[in-house]
């Protein structure tokens, strides 16, 4: 612990709560299972749309939220249902601290509008995606037809009135707006149909919306595919499936390879960023020309390096309860579903959820397998593990597996051969073990993606979720309760992640669609991120794993949507998470956790207090002179050492003095006070943070709730 003098505590105040960013590359997460627990996840509501899947559809998918009307919209996605659900969140401003989370449980029939989406266009067949303009009175729905159509995008006031709607590409996934408002945006899969008898360009399109609403119409609507990219906008690493049997093309068919997932923008609505999830790449979209600038393969994780380990197996129950996280010689490919952005240093940074996924739901039928039935074809190349293994630690890695395997012999990989190897007497090998997905989330400078990932989260997820607290969800499914059970395929799979900001500093969320729950990281820095919390409301699993019910249940947490603290109806930043299997809305507040700081109104000054939640002590009218300020602590979550409460004194938001009340507050409620000259209209902030710090540069933790 440094010690501080009164300089470098206004200095370390007044940097803010940003920090400068120290870069790197290919930076795995060291192993952290407690995490900074800093901040916490509360429940606040929950919405069940009573469309659980009980008979394996979807229910809750996609969740958006609109400030000015304080509205929810919701993708229904249950065959019964199939409708825009439209939410009341307006009663949560009202909501008392003491009240239980049941009073905000809302039924289908309170605070709901229930929008079906076939009934309004005959070649309407199901909705995947829905968005809200930033300051116009729109929300749009991604629809697609039946296959092999091109889908639509619906447009509807925030009432639920539907509008118009225009054509886009085939089988649209995902939609947003770009940040200026000007743009529509949807991602179009272009997924084949069954036995891949029709497969459809993807394509991402464009929709201009900067003439209002009443200026929408097919006009308006671009779709970019890729046929205008050629063989040198494409990284030789992006994954193009061979199409004629298993043996690597030289011959890559990118235009109907290329299935766009999802889409994030940069801050200034110049670039998209569009994942390319089964071809492990990312697209980049330049939309004032609206052609793609690139495409960057994302390479591979290295499951053999420290700190990347995994659990490959559900055989092994007898050992260690199932929870056998090691290193192996396996390569992550990261195929990342949701992506998000955020800026920093100057810089655009893009954040990947490494869900993965096959291409055997279409009929591709080389491509996914157990190890143990590619024994005989395996020849792993000590070069593509970095030379951490000899070759032969290598061939008795792979002369050791067996039918009924504890270790990598029953691990989900690919069988497609993207590189033409060849081993003995020239017949085709396997010299890698490549997995879908990477059981992790990543950041990457969105300016230079083929040099690596700067940050990856490593093994994080499955040592959290071996944890004493969360181990009956250790790589469960989401939908029975066999722990270990996901092990051999893509363990906890994490689905979406999005970015947001609290006290002024960037934090990543990231769901885990099997386990369920969400995991929380810092990521002020983004090569140094850090893991905050985890906060899962799968309640049955944890106290009983015998049964299985989705409508008892928060599972499979597909979309988030996370509300600022300036734009939430409690005054605190909100992330709320659909979830597509229990058909069930969650809304967490997020809020610090160690200690909390209230102040009582009073003859000198009012309480509020400020946009990123602190307290805010304002002097009354006619008040003036030395007068005393005082503030209360109540300890949530011990910390470790001392801690320090800060009394920030500014007049027209020019700082004048500052207090720091140095103590160990962990143990019992205490008050703290400090005396400043004020005049009226002065404000006194109050907050609790972590050591303050003679080098400017280094930002104190915020500690309180």
């Amino acid at each position: 612990m440094k010690k501080t003098s009164k300089l470098a505590a206004v200095l370390a105040i007044t940097t803010g709560l940003a920090s400068a960013f120290a870069g790197g590359a290919g930076v795995s997460a060291a192993t952290d299972t407690t995490g900074s627990q800093k901040f916490k996840l509360n429940l606040i509501a929950r919405y069940d749309s009573n469309k659980a899947a009980v008979n394996g559809d979807g229910g809750v998918e996609i969740v958006a939220y609109d400030a000015a009307t304080k509205k929810a919209f919701v993708v229904n996605g249950d065959p019964t249902a199939q409708s825009l659900d439209i939410i009341d969140m307006s009663n949560l401003a009202t909501r008392s601290a003491t009240t239980s989370v049941t009073k905000y449980t809302y039924s289908v029939t309170e605070g709901i509008k229930r929008v079906p989406i076939k009934p309004l266009h005959p070649s309407f067949n199901d909705l995947t995606s829905v968005a809200v303009h930033p300051t116009l009175d729109l929300v749009a729905v991604a629809v697609p037809a039946a296959k092999p159509n091109r889908g639509y995008v619906a447009f509807f006031d925030k009432n639920g009135n539907f509008l118009t709607s225009v054509s886009a590409g085939y089988h649209p996934d995902m939609i947003t707006f770009t940040p200026d408002g000007t743009k529509a945006l949807v991602a179009n899969e272009g997924e084949p149909d069954t036995n891949s008898v029709n497969d459809p360009n993807g394509s991402v399109t464009i929709i201009d919306v900067s003439g209002g609403v009443a200026s929408i119409d097919q006009s308006k609507a671009t779709d970019v595919d890729f046929s205008g990219l050629t063989e040198s906008d494409i990284d030789a690493n992006v994954r193009i499936y061979p199409t004629t049997s298993n043996v690597y093309r030289t011959d890559r068919n990118w235009v109907q390879d290329f299935e766009p997932e999802y889409i994030t923008v940069d801050a200034n609505s110049q670039f998209a960023y569009v994942s390319l999830q089964e071809n492990n790449a990312i697209a980049t979209l330049n939309l004032a020309t609206k052609q793609y600038t690139h495409v960057s393969g994302l390479g591979y994780k290295n499951y053999a390096l420290p700190g990347n380990g995994f659990d490959p197996s559900k055989k092994d129950s007898a050992t260690n309860s199932g929870m056998n996280i090691a290193n192996w010689p396996v390569l992550g490919t990261y195929m990342p579903d949701g992506i998000a952005s955020f800026q920093s240093g100057g810089k655009t940074y893009l954040l990947t959820a490494n869900e993965g996924d096959s291409r055997k739901d279409w009929g591709f039928t080389h491509d996914e397998d157990e190890v143990n039935k590619l024994k005989s074809k395996l020849h792993l190349d000590p070069a593509k593990y970095g030379n951490v293994y000899s070759q032969q630690q290598l061939d008795d890695i792979v002369a050791a597996i067996q039918l009924d395997d504890n270790g990598i012999g029953n691990l989900k990989v690919t069988t497609a051969v993207y590189e033409a190897a060849y081993g003995r007497g020239g017949s085709p090998v396997y010299d890698a073990l490549y997995t879908l997905g990477a059981r992790s989330f990543s950041i990457w400078d969105a300016s230079n993606i083929a040099a690596g990932p700067v940050y990856d989260s490593g093994n994080t997820f499955e040592r959290v979720l071996a944890t004493d607290a969360f181990k009956k969800l250790y790589n469960v499914s989401n939908d029975d309760v066999k722990t270990d059970d996901r092990s051999t395929s893509k363990g906890p799979e994490p689905e979406d992640v999005k970015v947001g900001t609290v006290y002024c500093k960037p934090y990543a969320f990231v769901g885990l669609e099997r386990a369920g729950g969400i995991m929380m990281f810092d990521i002020t820095n983004p090569a140094q991120s850090q893991y905050v919390t985890y906060e899962n409301n799968r309640r049955q699993n944890l106290t009983n794993k015998t049964q299985f019910d989705p409508r008892q249940d928060d599972l499979g947490p597909e979309g988030q949507y996370f509300v600022p603290a300036e734009k939430s109806p409690t005054g605190k930043p909100l992330l709320m998470v659909a979830h597509e299997i229990s058909g069930t809305l969650l809304v967490y507040e997020i809020t610090a956790g160690y200690y909390g700081v209230t102040s009582t109104s009073n003859a000198t000054y009012t309480v509020g207090t400020t946009a990123s939640g602190i307290s805010k002590l304002t002097v009354n009218a006619g008040v003036s002179g030395f007068k005393t300020f005082g503030a209360t602590v109540t300890p949530q979550v011990a910390h470790a050492g001392e801690e320090t409460l800060v009394f920030k004194h500014s007049r027209n938001g020019t700082q004048l003095g500052l207090v720091a009340v140095r103590a160990d507050y962990d143990t019992v409620q205490a008050a703290a006070k400090a005396q400043f000259n004020v005049m009226p209209g002065d404000i006194v902030e109050v907050y609790m943070v972590d050591d303050l710090s003679d080098d400017p540069a280094v930002n104190p933790i915020v500690l309180q709730y």
